[in-house]
């Protein structure tokens, strides 16, 4: 089905013509200030699909004419991308009860607006609408939203239904969760007291020492609360938390001001929002009026928030759990739906995941680039998780490129899942421009590279230089059909539309959007797959990738979390980085069965040697090690077969490293026994030595992959890429060299002399690897060290001079200690990659050799 057909469950009879919805439009009041001669650009946007110069990228709406019966929306579904007007016919709207039956809630006239709750919270549809005898009904996509909230009277009517569905939906949320401890009288009365608000980031939501007038239950977003100093709106960030200003995080399904209900009179702390938030705003002089209901609130409420726990703030969390907690916040990534985190720990730098987005969609939309937290790897815990979260989507609640998406090509698709029609994209740059995680990049139709300013490097945060703009790999972009897309059978008129503005564009606007989706639509997900499979996560050889719900994953973040109105999302990944059972399996299994199977082999030679029969069979010790050894490496070389398989599945390609490591270390340690003492010829001696090289190349790797990346972790801050890394290592060189030139005399000699001694030994590029302290410390005590040389000179320019060949020398040794470790985890390969193919040559004449000897 199509983006439409998605949302319409039976498909009724569809007009798309321009007068027939204008005639529509003079029906609604709602949204007769349309007809106005200021907005008639946006009915023609609306009705024609065209903006000034004539260009096509609509229409937004088109009627829909129902026969009696028919389903209008249902509710579960996701209907992110279109909401609905009604034109002529009463509409009845149905939820579900507890049993699942559906039960009549309403009926609504003609002229109401069903369905943006849904664009507006991003959330499946609350209630079944059918049209009992028969409707008209004028569909709109999502980007038609954004102009009509500019009429006054439909942006009230909008707000006011929000926010009365908000509320209905909280009380709702608040029966299910406190079905015991309040009573459906009392629900109904909080109701009536109660008003549901949604401010926007930063707002101040309450002051330390002001009176409390009213309770704040969370409903969704995040407040940030501290005490001893004041909060301003104007305030754009948090300059970061600290022992000396206590403060702490308070999410969905906690409530603030519940210390009223016993006495306190005045707020202890003044909290502010880190995001937007919807809030139920209970006014205290109305509860205090009625004391049974505020006795059994308190008590209701006081059990599922812990915001009332510590109203005072003198127990703060350690300050690594804030600092993470804040940043988790203040980005947003703990709002994603389905969040891809890197553990750096374990991330080898390889970059097999980006090459298997590569593989998998034509080019990569994968940027090992992203947001970097430092976060405790369990609560009260002191050790350090280094947790990059890459520029990919996310799937937002709340995405702002599919809100600001002029033509609806950006759309959720039934299950949630944000994902974007190549059909429909009119390549305007919009989305990318947007997206606050560089996670769309636009690319041309067509396949030449192209620059993409959305994916900058962090290299100045680290280093202080500018990074140059990133080219785009953009190998052939296979342009999908509607149908393979979103799973349709035809384009609808949003396609012919398309058709008409690709015929209209000059070959340099051909541009499309491209991000991650999730690999849907791919042969990694065919149909009727239950358990979803990522090209990056499946072919990650150590597990630093996981896709997870960020609530969960990050702890710091999910213990602030209430036991109600906790946001869903539907990451259905596990999260292998707290624990993977196959993982564990493998460890102790594999464990287990190199050291029984080595014992027994080494018991059984002892007793029966290695020539002598077995129970009289032909079979000796010699040929039973032997095989065993050679059934090791044969399984142990199924990790490169299967390494170059992405588009299908194959099995996590962390478990298949787990099987090579193992089943190698198996059949080392087999074929050291079976060879013994017994040198043989130059042939088996030479496979011998080779065999010794393959495994003491494998060790080495296997060290380089267990200590490089948590060494690099500890001392490069953001993560780098390699080709950043040298890039700045040469613009460092050029500024070193042009020093050089500027400098004379006694200068260049303290230059060329004794800061190039100091810097340039090899106990000073070890001492990154063993002190791993911050470049800032490092620059610091460089500075210090020549002090008083750079002290002696009198000339202010010489003094700044050799300040700067000082910091330019240690950020350059910092640089190549950096570009040594990423160097580290790769050089290995090639000798082991060698040696193998050598003793594989080797094996096999080997055993050419033996068994031709033997039948003779």
């Amino acid at each position: 089905m199509t983006r439409w057909q998605r949302v319409v469950p039976v498909m009724p009879k569809v007009d798309t013509n321009h007068v027939a919805i204008l005639e529509a439009v003079k029906k609604i009041d709602i949204v007769s200030e349309l007809l106005d001669e200021k907005n008639k650009n946006n009915l023609k946007m609306i009705a024609e699909g065209k903006i000034s110069g004539g260009k096509q990228i609509g229409p937004y709406a088109r009627l829909l004419a129902y026969e009696p019966g028919e389903t209008i929306m249902q509710e579960g579904e996701w209907g992110g991308n279109t909401f609905y007007l009604s034109v002529a016919g009463e509409l009845d709207v149905y939820v579900k009860d507890d049993s699942g039956k559906e039960k009549k809630v309403a009926r609504l006239a003609p002229g109401a607006c069903l369905g943006e709750r849904s664009i507006l919270a991003g959330i499946p549809r609350n209630a079944t609408v059918k049209a009992p005898q028969g409707a008209l009904v004028l569909e709109l996509v999502r980007p038609a939203l954004r102009l009509l909230r500019s009429l006054k009277k439909f942006a009230e009517k909008v707000d006011d239904s929000y926010r009365n569905h908000g509320l209905a939906n909280a009380i709702a949320q608040l029966q299910e969760q406190t079905s015991r401890a309040l009573q459906p009288l009392d629900l109904v009365a909080l109701g009536n007291i109660s008003q549901f608000m949604a401010y926007g980031k930063h707002h101040v939501l309450v002051q330390e020492g002001m009176p409390i007038d009213r309770i704040f239950l969370i409903r969704s977003g995040w407040v940030r609360r501290v005490r001893g100093v004041p909060i301003y709106e104007d305030v754009t960030e948090s300059a970061g938390p600290g022992t000396l200003v206590p403060e702490d995080f308070f999410g969905a399904g906690n409530c603030l001001g519940l210390e009223a209900l016993q006495g306190r009179d005045k707020w202890a702390y003044s909290a502010s929002l880190m995001a937007r938030t919807e809030l139920l705003e209970i006014p205290l002089a109305s509860l205090q009026a009625e004391p049974e209901l505020c006795q059994r609130l308190s008590k209701a409420f006081a059990g599922f928030s812990t915001a009332d726990d510590d109203t005072a703030l003198i127990q703060p969390a350690s300050e690594s759990q804030l600092i993470a907690a804040e940043k988790e916040i203040a980005t947003g990534v703990v709002d994603g739906v389905n969040l891809l985190v890197m553990d750096m720990d374990l991330c080898v730098r390889c970059g097999n995941c980006s090459l298997a987005c590569h593989k998998v969609h034509g080019q990569s939309r994968l940027l090992r680039r992203g947001i970097h937290i430092e976060r405790p790897i369990k609560l009260e815990s002191k050790s350090i998780q280094h947790v990059l979260v890459p520029s990919v989507c996310m799937h937002c609640k709340d995405p702002e490129c599919l809100t600001g998406c002029p033509t609806g090509a950006i759309f959720r698709d039934a299950k949630g899942d944000v994902d974007i029609d190549p059909v429909t994209c009119i390549g305007c740059f919009d989305c990318a421009t947007q997206c606050p995680y560089n996670a769309i990049s636009m690319v041309p139709r067509t396949g030449e590279p192209v620059v993409s300013e959305g994916f900058l490097t962090r290299l100045r945060k680290l280093f202080g230089s500018s990074a140059a703009p990133v080219v785009a790999s953009t190998a052939t972009l296979n342009e999908a059909k509607p149908e393979d897309a979103k799973g349709g059978t035809k384009a609808e008129p949003e396609a012919e539309a398309k058709t008409e503005a690709k015929a209209e564009a000059k070959p340099e606007d051909d541009m499309i959007a491209i991000k991650c989706n999730l690999c849907e639509h791919t042969t990694l997900n065919p149909e009727g797959t239950k358990r979803p499979a990522y090209s990056c996560e499946e072919n990650c050889p150590t597990g630093a990738l996981v896709r997870v719900n960020p609530q969960e994953y990050f702890d710091e973040v999910g213990k602030t979390l209430g036991l109600v109105f906790r946001d869903q999302t539907h990451a259905i990944g596990r999260n292998i980085h707290k624990s993977d059972r196959t993982a564990k399996a493998w460890h102790v299994l594999g464990g287990l069965a190199v050291i029984a199977i080595s014992a027994w082999i080494i018991w059984a030679a002892r007793r029966y040697g290695f020539n002598e029969s077995l129970r009289g069979t032909w079979l000796t010790m010699r040929w039973l090690t032997g095989i065993v050894g050679l059934v090791g490496i044969a399984v142990a070389m199924t990790y490169p077969v299967r390494k170059p398989i992405y588009r299908s599945r194959a099995g996590a390609l962390r478990y298949w490293l787990l099987a090579h490591l193992y089943f190698g270390v198996l059949a080392g340690i087999v074929l050291l026994i079976h060879g013994a003492s017994h040198g043989g010829g130059v042939l088996t001696a030479s496979l011998m030595f080779s065999f010794d090289a393959v495994i003491l190349t494998g060790l080495f790797g296997l060290a380089a992959y267990i200590i490089a990346p948590r060494i690099l972790t500890s001392i490069e801050g953001d993560p780098l890429l390699i080709e950043d890394l040298e890039g700045r290592r040469d613009e460092l060189r050029r500024e070193l060299k042009e020093l050089g030139e500027k400098t004379d005399g006694t200068l260049r000699d303290l230059i060329d002399k004794k800061m190039r001694r100091h810097f340039f030994w090899p106990g000073y590029l070890l001492r990154q690897y063993a002190r791993r302290e911050p470049l800032t410390a490092a620059l610091a005590k460089a500075r210090l060290h020549f002090r008083n040389e750079i002290a002696d000179f009198e000339e202010k320019e010489k003094r700044a001079l050799a300040l700067r060949a000082v910091e330019r020398m240690a950020t350059l040794r910092r640089v190549d200690a950096l570009i040594y470790l990423h160097r580290l985890l790769k050089i290995w390969v090639a000798p082991h990659v060698i040696t193998t193919t050598i003793m594989l040559v080797l094996l096999i004449a080997h055993i050419v050799q033996v068994v031709f000897f033997n039948v003779r």
